[in-house]
């Protein structure tokens, strides 16, 4: 018998509904233990409900770390994700710091006194809603872009389609009503190249780009020798997704797809080296500061995303995550490529989705 049942991606869904329901039980007793004698129950049953609520709810956020970094979600469940885990990370400080206070009470005596139930029981109240907006958020995930009914992808997918004059027009650069854009690299891509970005280091005649063919797809080659090139689009977003599908076979160097660039100074990277290891951080003043770095294996044309919402950094390789850092959250700035090293980097897409 497996511990984790075939339909389940992950052990995360078996664990979250026991410390939601333990945790509740305890609020349940500590109401009731004002009316019931000592003889049918007592403060330290409730402490003890309150104790394992705790641990389970510890047990249960990691599990659930763990569990973000194993799917691949649409663009609109980025923001439910890192909302539903901030919730969760104050849930398990609040009933943490609850469970140590009950003890002390107990251990000082004070327990016993009415006046200091009251307080305790006033003072686990907030927590209910900590643990609700857990709760709320984490089956907006599952119901609205999991497993459920999946009637909120229906409508992000929907929000996101081309509008059909752009694809009439047979435009490679389109850009929706929400301002969000997708490069699908055409026969005129080399001017597109030119009137979409702009270079903070090198120039565009020292990327030599040449639109070439492969399987009657049109792609972008670029290439640098032992320079650095550095372009970036000329609008800023805040909270981003961005998709790209890229060859970096003939590459030797670090290419770093880069967001929230403000100059050549200041941006946030995800960077792949062909030695084979991913890197999320950000430049901050010239100084290079690494969230999380993992080794990757992966060759040919690559699908890779990279997501900064907030305070939480993720990248994803053909669909797998990657690597998943933390930082300070940015301010609003442009994406782009930074090519450090020598060689050829081919270019078959890139798209940019904001999100909430």
């Amino acid at each position: 018998m497996e511990l984790i049942p075939e339909w389940a991606p992950n052990i995360h869904p078996l664990l979250v509904h026991f410390p939601i329901g333990i945790i509740l039980l305890a609020v349940l007793m500590d109401l009731l233990n004002f009316f019931l004698s000592d003889k049918w129950w007592d403060d330290l049953k409730t402490t003890i409900l309150y104790g394992i609520g705790a641990v389970s709810a510890i047990i249960t956020y990691y599990s659930g770390t763990l569990a973000a970094d194993s799917v691949f979600l649409p663009s609109g469940a980025q923001s439910v994700l890192n909302e539903h885990a901030d919730w969760a990370w104050w849930t398990i400080w609040f009933f943490g710091l609850y469970v140590v206070l009950r003890i002390a009470f107990h251990y000082l005596g004070l327990i016993r006194r009415r006046d200091i139930r009251i307080i305790a029981f006033i003072t686990v109240l907030p927590g209910l809603v900590f643990l609700y907006e857990t709760g709320d958020h984490g089956a907006k995930m599952v119901f609205g872009y999991g497993a459920g009914t999946g009637q909120l992808l229906e409508q992000q997918s929907t929000a996101s389609v081309i509008p059909d004059s752009l694809q009439q027009a047979k435009s490679t650069f389109t850009v929706n009503d929400k301002g969000n854009w997708s490069w699908e690299i055409g026969p005129n891509g080399v001017s597109t190249l030119l009137s979409r970005f702009r270079w903070l280091e090198g120039s565009a005649a020292e990327l030599q780009p040449t639109v070439v063919s492969r399987d009657s797809n049109h792609l972008l080659r670029i290439s640098v020798d032992s320079t650095t090139n550095f372009f970036a689009g000329k609008n800023a977003f805040q909270n981003v997704q961005v998709d790209y599908y890229l060859d970096l076979s003939d590459f030797n160097g670090n290419v770093s797809l880069v967001n929230h660039v403000q100059d050549a100074g200041n941006y946030d990277f995800v960077t792949l080296s062909s030695g084979g290891t991913i890197s999320q951080g950000r430049v901050n003043g010239g100084n290079r500061k690494v969230f999380a770095e993992e080794p990757y294996s992966a060759s040919g044309m690559l699908f890779v995303r990279t997501v900064g919402n907030g305070t939480h950094f993720r990248a994803y390789i053909n669909k797998e995550m990657a690597v998943h850092g933390h930082g300070e959250a940015p301010e609003a700035g442009s994406v782009g490529l930074r090519l450090d090293g020598n060689g050829t980097v081919i270019i078959d897409s890139i798209s940019l989705t904001q999100l909430n």
